[in-house]
């Protein structure tokens, strides 16, 4: 069946206001995408929807702009500079999608798995910080385990980087939760493009609820990364314990540094020791495990 029309709600704001429009807008109960593009000074927020009128409404209660999205515009063609973002010596993630172009960049680099993220509707494209940390992170965190030997839950996956990585890496199975049904879809295809689908499993479901059953059924992660925002990640952290092997690692990130010291103690009250923290701009990633 032809999907209905897709329309785009968009506004941009200095670095200085990006916190006060993500508490708004998660206030408003809106899923949003947030991005900066290389070499620009404001980062741009996105509401996506079906609804031309519910987004008109909202571009009169908070400016910005409306259009309608084309098939074509959902992957916006890249820049004159294409985005090289290297992970250690293990990753390189860029915005090319074409066979002969990867293969190019495969003999370019070699050595390096190659992530083929462009421009998406679902957030994790590796060029905002926190995902591109989260990266590094589950490079260097993977390195000690064995290929095929360890498993990894990824919570608000978004456009599946991390998963993806994560079965690239070595990991025998990865668990996705996403609860935006658009970026399941957008996951689902970039783990198809990726010839990992058979080791990745999306689920379209809440992150905090599905991590409690987890926990109560005994299901163990060696990795679980939760890129989220901050009171999500407070309210996610007593389920965390339950879910995570007992060497296991925790990757958490999407906080900004006025918000660390409610992330580390909701973290500590869990039963979970967050350690390495890495700051890259306003926003912060950390590492935990069982204290």
């Amino acid at each position: 069946m032809e999907s209905g029309p897709l329309f785009r709600w968009s506004k941009r704001v200095p670095e200085k206001e990006v916190e006060t429009w993500e508490n708004r807008l998660t206030i408003e109960g809106l899923p949003y995408v947030v991005e900066k593009a290389v070499g620009r000074e404001r980062w741009q927020f996105n509401v996506y929807g079906g609804d031309r009128d519910e987004l008109d409404s909202l571009r009169h209660r908070l400016g910005g702009g409306v259009v309608r999205v084309r098939p074509e515009d959902w992957q916006p063609t890249a820049s004159d500079e294409p985005v090289r973002l290297k992970i250690r010596d293990r990753l390189l993630v860029v915005e090319e999608t074409e066979t002969e172009d990867l293969a190019r960049l495969g003999m370019e680099f070699p050595g390096r798995e190659i992530l083929s993220f462009p421009p998406q509707m679902a957030f994790g494209t590796g060029g905002h910080q926190t995902t591109a940390t989260c990266l590094r992170q589950l490079v260097d965190e993977t390195e000690t385990l064995t290929p095929g030997e360890w498993n990894l839950l990824d919570l608000g996956c978004g456009s599946g980087i991390l998963a993806i990585a994560g079965a690239r890496l070595g990991a025998k199975a990865v668990t996705a939760i996403e609860n935006d049904l658009l970026a399941s879809d957008v996951a689902r295809t970039n783990a198809e493009r990726h010839g990992v689908s058979d080791r990745v499993t999306f689920i379209e479901g809440d992150a905090i609820g599905w991590t409690g059953q987890a926990g109560r059924s005994g299901r163990r992660f060696n990795i679980v990364a939760a890129n989220l925002f901050s009171d999500l990640l407070v309210e996610l952290m007593p389920n965390v314990p339950d879910a995570l092997a007992s060497e296991g690692r925790v990757i958490v990130s999407g906080f900004l540094t006025t918000q660390a010291k409610a992330v580390h103690q909701a973290a500590r009250d869990a039963g979970i020791d967050l350690f390495n923290f890495v700051r890259r701009g306003k926003w912060v990633t950390a590492v935990g495990r069982h204290s």
